[in-house]
């Protein structure tokens, strides 16, 4: 199949056009007017093939206007969704490192805790030691 119906069209045209010609000469006329018939023909096709060109032209161009808006709208709104999704990224990144900070800040809390009762059960251990030994 021709592209977009191209081909469709010129076969359409060259068909008519072969046809009127045909029509004309088999016509019972004389040659003057036959010869006028096809001239007169030929002219109008070739308008409307003018017509039909020019129509289509300005199909096409609003068309790629349209693509070309299109295209610009989704590029914009491609960079904008790329944009917040850093702009997140970076809120995310923020969040985890203060979460990591605390986080830290939470195991040396622990950590100072645990050494805190080890001194005290190690104290409370050594004493019943000391007792045992006095008596």
């Amino acid at each position: 199949m021709a592209e977009n119906g191209k081909g469709e069209f010129w076969a359409f045209v060259a068909g008519a056009l072969a046809g009127g010609i045909c029509a004309l000469l088999y016509a019972p006329a004389k040659g003057e007017e036959t010869r006028e018939k096809v001239r007169a023909t030929t002219e109008d096709l070739y308008g409307r093939g003018e017509e039909f060109y020019t129509h289509f032209r300005a199909e096409a161009e609003k068309l790629i206007a349209e693509g070309k808006k299109m295209v610009d709208e989704v590029s914009t709104t491609g960079k904008e969704k790329y944009e917040e999704m850093i702009r997140k990224l970076d809120e995310t990144r923020e969040k985890l490192e203060q979460a990591r900070e605390k986080s830290q800040e939470k195991v040396e809390e622990i950590k100072e805790k645990v050494e805190e009762v080890k001194e005290i059960v190690e104290k409370k251990a050594k004493k019943p030691a000391k007792k045992s030994a006095e008596e």
